[in-house]
């Protein structure tokens, strides 16, 4: 028997080298794997870049429709005729099972994106390149990528509802704060393999984004500072066509199981200028209540947005009246808003922007960690204020509690 590891070049799907697997020798020329020495070579970077930002696009909505759901922002219903996840319901309510199958698979994802990019570094360390270029695609991909799976399980996972973190490679358990620490590192190290000014921006609110995580506000404001500005193209995920299939398919148009907090039409009927950016549509449940489902994204390969050059404003306006940075948080609140055509506030405060960031950053999976970082948890003490490291981690790995 020959031991291959191997790439898995299927659907949004690439599977680097997870372990090593029999097969049969002397068969037919492999169609939809890689042998994974043929893939330390320059001419195959691009085919491995293009694994990770698959997986990352894929991966990147799913996360945040279930973060969504553990926050306030979206609630699972049974009275919506074709709501039958009952798995979804246990993240609702934030009295999640180890054994829960839709986190687990997420779980699983968001590993694979992190095992990705970290092995695009190693790979890329590997390989004698004739074209620098090819060099930086590579360094710059695993540690933007790499930083992002990090914040990722920094930010909706954790080992008990109130304790943050993740695992790395059967490891022991890694806090948040260490995982946000690192990303934040890996960020700085994108930063050293582009040129792209716009690029570099994106990274810069980024680490600001991870900054904002751990409440550092004073490192946030200085990143942010260098960020995205008005103009700047919103990075989204875009690397596959099923890109958004969890809000499509659970939470939109595919099928209706999940469902937006009743105060997003609350701020339409307060003011209809608002639909510019809270995207809804009705549904009527079993007992004739009338729902609201997100029409943000229309479709199942629908661009998911990641960071905007309004999020990078919104922060630097909170960080301001927190007592960082030197923006000025009403001009910087009320840029957002005019580029919906909304009319300007005349005062703000922390309340305001964090009223502006729900309206603006809705579906995009960061109310959880609004939640968390300002300590306005919804559900009762003793629930999860984080998705659970699953089972199937707990009875693999000897470092954790089972």
């Amino acid at each position: 028997m020959k031991k291959i590891k191997y790439l898995l070049a299927v659907l949004p799907l690439v599977v680097i080298g997870l372990a090593c697997t029999d097969y049969i020798e002397n068969v037919d020329p492999l169609i939809n794997v890689v042998e994974n020495d043929r893939l330390d070579t320059e001419a195959q970077v691009g085919f491995v870049v293009k694994g990770v930002q698959q997986r990352f696009a894929v991966v990147a909505s799913q996360l945040a429709t279930q973060a969504d759901l553990l926050s306030d922002q979206m609630f699972y219903t049974s009275d919506v005729p074709s709501a039958s996840f009952p798995s979804f319901e246990e993240i609702d309510k934030g009295a999640i099972t180890l054994d829960n199958a839709t986190v687990a698979g997420t779980y699983r994802q968001l590993g694979e994106l992190r095992f990705f990019a970290d092995d695009l570094i190693q790979r890329a360390n590997r390989i004698s390149f004739a074209n620098n270029a090819n060099k930086d695609l590579a360094l710059f991909t695993g540690n933007f990528y790499g930083a992002i799976a990090r914040y990722y399980s920094a930010t909706t996972f954790g080992l008990t509802e109130n304790q943050p973190g993740g695992i790395i490679d059967a490891g022991p358990f890694v806090p948040a704060s260490q995982f946000l620490a690192d990303a934040i590192n890996m960020y700085k190290a994108a930063l050293n393999y582009t040129t792209d000014a716009a690029l570099k921006r994106v990274v810069n609110s980024m680490i600001a984004k991870a900054y904002f995580a751990l409440k550092d506000y004073a490192n946030a404001a200085t990143f942010a500072a260098q960020g995205m500005v008005s103009g700047d193209k919103d990075f989204q995920a875009l690397n596959s066509d099923v890109s958004n299939i969890y809000y499509w398919g659970f939470a939109g148009a595919g099928r209706v199981q999940i469902v937006v907090a009743d105060r997003f039409n609350d701020y339409l009927k307060a003011d209809p200028k608002e639909s510019a950016r809270i995207k809804i549509s009705t549904v009527t449940g079993t007992s004739k209540r009338i729902y609201y489902w997100q029409t943000k994204y229309p479709d199942k390969g629908s661009p998911f947005q990641v960071m905007t050059w309004k999020e990078n404003n919104l922060m630097l306006a909170e960080c301001a009246l927190r007592g960082a940075g030197s923006g000025n948080a009403l001009s910087l609140v009320n840029a957002v808003r005019t580029s919906y055509g909304l009319s300007a506030l005349t005062a703000v405060t922390i309340n305001d922007v964090l009223v502006e960031r729900d309206k603006e950053l809705f579906c995009q999976g960061t109310r959880l960690m609004d939640q968390n970082r300002t300590d306005t948890w919804h559900l009762a003490a003793g629930t999860w204020r984080y998705m659970p490291i699953p089972r199937t981690e707990r009875n693999a790995n000897p470092n954790l509690p089972k």
